[in-house]
């Protein structure tokens, strides 16, 4: 073998070693990483959390009843991050702190009357990056490519659960969720409805003394659309809804609650919430 043959091995293994070691920083990966999670706007933060400016109302037997969640506070995120090769896997979570209000019409003195519960509640979101560039770009390469759906839960109470739910629309066809947390869908091909598409979203619950909404964003006021899904029977709650006309991603809120966070006073706040990521976009 020829020196110049042995140089030039020599120096593509230096090479070879010197990109292995600039990549091989797990520590700066991850400090990249949860920098973006940390400026994301659109899926982590403030769209994961259940509130809602709107007052919903509705009567129910003899009972017409107003009920929203106030504005909330929250603790420092929980972040686990799992860098593996130009993948980095996400798991976030906080709390969520606030106030429920319910105003009644009470049949028996046609009054008023304000109840107010605390509010505290976890949400949960995991997402998947992964490296598009070089370690020495911005952000060490790093990009979000799909986010989990999100979930909800209240920490006061745990007595309810969604265990499935579906979609159907002219676009969707038909879409069956069963596991929130581990459905992926990449940012660039969200789930997608054309505007003011019809949709219709079914949730397959374990109580049958539940109350279910929709709740979801729009740009205008009063920036959040609520429908209430009407009661089928055995734990299935089914709603219908048109999207929005305005091209933007987002979440639709999926809200079960039991019926005595809304009509009983003393109840503690009780919670179930699974948030659909979607887009809207005109048909090709």
């Amino acid at each position: 073998m020829s020196n110049w043959l042995k140089l030039g091995l020599v120096f593509s293994v230096a090479v070879m070693f010197m990109v292995s070691c600039q990549k091989a920083d797990p520590e700066a990966d991850k400090a990249a990483v949860q920098a973006l999670v940390e400026r994301d706007s659109v899926w982590f933060s403030a769209n994961t959390e259940m509130g809602d400016s709107t007052s919903g109302g509705f009567v129910d037997g003899d009972t017409a009843v107003f009920w929203w969640r106030g504005t909330q506070t929250h603790d420092e995120p929980n972040l686990t991050i799992e860098v593996v090769g130009d993948s980095a896997w996400v798991d976030w979570s906080r709390h969520n702190y606030g106030d429920f209000y319910v105003l009644a019409n009470l049949p028996t003195d046609d009054s008023l009357v304000l109840w107010t519960k605390d509010l505290v509640e976890t949400a949960r979101l995991r997402g998947v990056f992964t490296r598009e560039g070089q370690t020495g770009d911005d952000d060490r390469g790093w990009k979000l490519n799909k986010v989990s759906l999100a979930y909800g839960r209240s920490d006061s109470a745990q007595t309810v659960l969604i265990d499935s739910m579906k979609i159907e629309s002219a676009t969707v066809g038909e879409l069956v969720i069963v596991d929130p947390l581990n459905t992926y869908y990449g940012l660039e091909d969200l789930v997608w409805f054309t505007p003011g598409e019809e949709v219709t979203l079914t949730l397959y619950t374990d109580t049958e003394e539940g109350v279910a909404f929709l709740h979801t964003f729009v740009l205008i006021w009063p920036f959040y659309v609520r429908v209430p899904f009407t009661d089928e029977g055995g734990g299935v709650y089914s709603g219908t809804w048109h999207a929005q006309l305005l091209p933007f991603p987002r979440f639709a809120i999926l809200d079960l609650m039991t019926r005595s966070t809304i009509y009983n006073p003393e109840a503690a706040y009780d919670f179930n919430g699974w948030l659909f990521p979607y887009t809207i976009k005109t048909a090709d």
